[in-house]
């Protein structure tokens, strides 16, 4: 994130293998284990989290799991922001991969002992590792020529790397382990995914010595100790943070609130009327993706929490978990044609546009929700085909948006603030994270409370609610599509 993909040192020949370089192919592999790690465990993170606060009753038990949750992927998200400059000015791109793989294999070791405070200290010291995994994305690039036309194609490799890993992790990590053993024991399958991607990058990472920048002035030995001394420090306080989430969900605005002040600063020291019409363009694509996302990331929450208790389906709940990354791993390959089909013929959406398509799609995905909730249950269930229709909606969605947004910043943002500016899209996802947990305790509202409503009907009114927030925001999305282009002066 940080680490400016600008700065590529050219890649020297290589041998290819398929159309790629070889290092391409040991990162792809390396890409799809640490997913399935993530993806293994976050199946059935929230449900998991509730078996916790079980005395607190059924309802408050869901409340603070979809809480917890949503802070512990929140900072998963937040902590690149930091990573990515350890990557850069004291580690080194290797060395940061390499330990964020060992420090997130002991995090889920820890996360997998029955005690809630060792669970917690494992979740803090998994988000804490993962930050450092940041430069995993960069290599990727750093294997191509500045002007090389394979790089696109090998960040598309990429992106069905990492479905890939989180397809097949439900069904190994929550469905065939947990479901059997008890699910702590998903969080050692999950951590089997890590231990080969350490294995496998520890192994072949010399092919990327001459493409990879070193870090700053400290020793190998030195870097390494300091960095793994501070995230020790860090982790008990970041694991009280994580037990605290309304806190924690104060801090995450706060940070974005001081970073959206920095930029309007910017602008006005700027004195430049074009790029601060590009930032005012990005501002309004930035708002679209976190709702988009506050709605999507209800599949680890809500949605995981629904799919287990009103959905008849001849598997485990935790299946559905694979849906969205099985869509990605279909349609991706499509969607990447039908664009240039469309631009070829003068027809291809705009960027603003786009968005608005992806958060229709997801929209009508909650709208199908809705209707099935409200005059399709039996016995207070739904079919499993109406949650899968829902994850359809909501993959296509996010097809139509989330290639495009990296790429967008870097057009859009001043060149001198390319760096904060993708940590600040990256920090939305973790907003999002903060929103969708708020959202999703919404459908656990007691029967005591002031106009609740409970079981399905709570989860109907929620996800009607969003129908209707939803479907107007990308309605204005779509008809201000030609004034937000305007401000985009030219970038498409």
């Amino acid at each position: 994130m940080s680490t400016e993909i600008a700065t590529e040192r050219k890649a020297q020949p290589t041998n290819d293998v398929w159309g790629h370089p070889r290092a391409l192919w040991m990162l792809l592999l390396v890409t799809a284990g640490f997913n399935y790690a993530l993806y293994g465990f976050r199946a059935y993170l929230a449900p998991y989290i509730a078996h916790f606060f079980a005395a607190l009753g059924s309802a408050a038990a869901e409340r603070q799991a979809d809480l917890v949750t949503s802070g512990f992927l929140a900072l998963v998200y937040a902590t690149p922001i930091i990573g990515g400059y350890v990557a850069d000015k004291i580690l080194g791109e290797l060395r940061s991969v390499a330990i964020s793989f060992w420090l997130g294999t002991l995090a889920l070791i820890l996360m997998a002992l029955p005690a809630l405070r060792a669970f917690e200290s494992g979740m803090a010291l998994y988000a804490l590792a993962i930050g450092l995994n940041i430069p995993l994305t960069v290599l990727v690039g750093r294997n191509y020529e500045e002007a090389d036309p394979r790089r696109e194609g090998a960040y598309t490799l990429y992106y069905l790397a990492i479905n890939l890993g989180a397809f097949v992790a439900p069904f190994v990590c929550a469905d065939f382990v947990g479901q059997r053993f008890g699910y702590r024991w998903g969080f050692i399958a999950s951590a089997a995914g890590m231990v080969l991607a350490a294995l496998v990058f520890q192994a072949r990472q010399h092919s990327l010595r001459r493409v990879a920048p070193g870090g700053g002035h400290l020793s190998g030995a030195k870097a390494t100790l300091w960095v793994i001394g501070a995230i020790a420090v860090l982790t008990y306080p970041t694991a009280l943070l994580l037990s605290e989430p309304q806190f924690l969900s104060g801090a995450m605005y706060a940070l974005m609130g001081l970073l959206v002040l920095y930029f309007i600063v910017s602008c006005v020291r700027r004195g430049d009327r074009v790029q601060t019409q590009k930032y005012l363009a990005l501002l309004l694509l930035f708002v679209a993706m976190v709702l988009y996302w506050t709605f999507s990331f209800q599949s680890v929450t809500s949605l995981n929490f629904f799919a287990r208790d009103h959905v008849n389906a001849p598997f485990n709940y935790t299946v559905f978990q694979a849906a969205n990354p099985l869509y990605i791993l279909l349609f991706a390959p499509l969607l990447a044609m039908l664009w240039p089909w469309l631009g070829r013929r003068g027809k291809d959406p705009s960027t603003p546009r786009k968005f608005g398509i992806g958060l229709l799609c997801i929209t009508l995905g909650y709208g199908v929700l809705f209707a099935a909730i409200r005059y399709g249950t039996e016995g207070g269930k739904v079919g499993w085909e109406t949650l899968a229709g829902y994850y359809l909606l909501a993959t296509l969605g996010e097809l139509a948006l989330m290639p495009i947004g990296y790429a967008l910043v870097g057009l859009l943002a001043a060149p001198e603030e390319s760096s904060i500016a993708m940590g600040g899209w990256f920090f939305g996802l973790a907003l999002a994270y903060q929103l969708g947990g708020w959202v999703a305790t919404l459908t656990t509202r007691t029967a005591g409370a002031a106009g609740a409503y409970v079981g399905v009907a709570a989860y109907s009114r929620v996800y009607g609610q969003v129908f209707l927030v939803g479907g107007a925001v990308s309605l204005v999305f779509l008809l201000a599509a030609p004034w937000v282009s305007k401000l985009m002066h030219g970038v498409h």
